[in-house]
């Protein structure tokens, strides 16, 4: 049994956070480990189940654990953050973040692309389109649902492989490189079709994103969208504030 001080002015659930937290991050354990249940930490501190729910949940808004119903406590996945501005592709994010970047190709063909998809890669109405359609992974969890669409003029075509950097592909093929892109952000709830893929229930929280990626000379090469889990995916911005002179 772990105990806890009654007498300190800090709330017991509070207390139990901070062993727990100091437990989860001590190197011992690794993501996704099994780590414990709500009635064996009710033992370990002799305290109420509603005091360990609240432990709890501080933990899993922290991002440590998960809670599992009929399976019992987690270590949470690690989290892919994405420092904007930096431009990187998602095989180039995950070898930077010491993770093994993968891909489950599930489509590649040529479409008439909507519309604004049209008018964002700057083709004529009539112009087609390669559509890649895939999977990206991160130690082999599925994080990413994606599809990008290419002109047909770049000269790519169904046969290349597309399971890694799509960037480095087209640089390897034309010559041109990405070097600027818009890039959306957007909450969302993860739908049916993309849920399965993802391996996630239909309505789980995601990001759903838009990027337009350019060369030198500002000539659109890839239009991307698609849905992240945002349990395994997080974006960091940083921001600096320019003084106002004079008001």
């Amino acid at each position: 049994m772990q105990r806890i001080d009654r007498d300190l002015p800090l709330p017991l659930y509070y207390q139990v956070y901070q062993q727990l937290e100091a437990e989860l991050t001590d190197g011992s354990r690794q993501p996704g480990d099994y780590y414990s249940t709500e009635m064996e930490l009710q033992e370990r501190f002799q305290v109420s189940r509603a005091t360990i729910r609240n432990a709890l949940t501080m933990l899993e808004n922290s991002g440590l654990i998960n809670r599992i119903t009929g399976k019992g406590i987690f270590l949470a996945p690690l989290k892919v953050k994405v420092d904007l501005p930096n431009l990187l592709s998602f095989s180039e994010e995950m070898k930077r973040r010491g993770m093994t970047p993968g891909t489950r190709l599930v489509e590649v063909e040529i479409v008439s692309p909507p519309k604004n998809i049209t008018a964002a890669l700057m083709l004529k109405e009539t112009d087609e389109a390669l559509l890649i359609s895939r999977i990206r992974t991160g130690d082999q969890h599925p994080i990413v649902f994606s599809q990008s669409y290419l002109p047909l003029s770049l000269g790519l075509n169904k046969d290349l492989d597309y399971t890694g950097s799509l960037y480095e592909l087209i640089q390897a093929h034309t010559g041109r490189e990405v070097t600027e892109a818009v890039h959306v952000i957007e909450g969302a709830l993860v739908e049916r079709e993309s849920a399965d893929l993802l391996g996630v229930d239909s309505g789980f929280p995601g990001l759903r994103f838009r990027r337009i990626a350019y060369d030198h000379g500002a000539q659109p090469l890839v239009y991307e969208e698609g849905v992240i889990r945002a349990d395994l995916y997080s974006y960091e911005i940083r921001l600096s504030r320019t003084p106002n002179k004079g008001e």
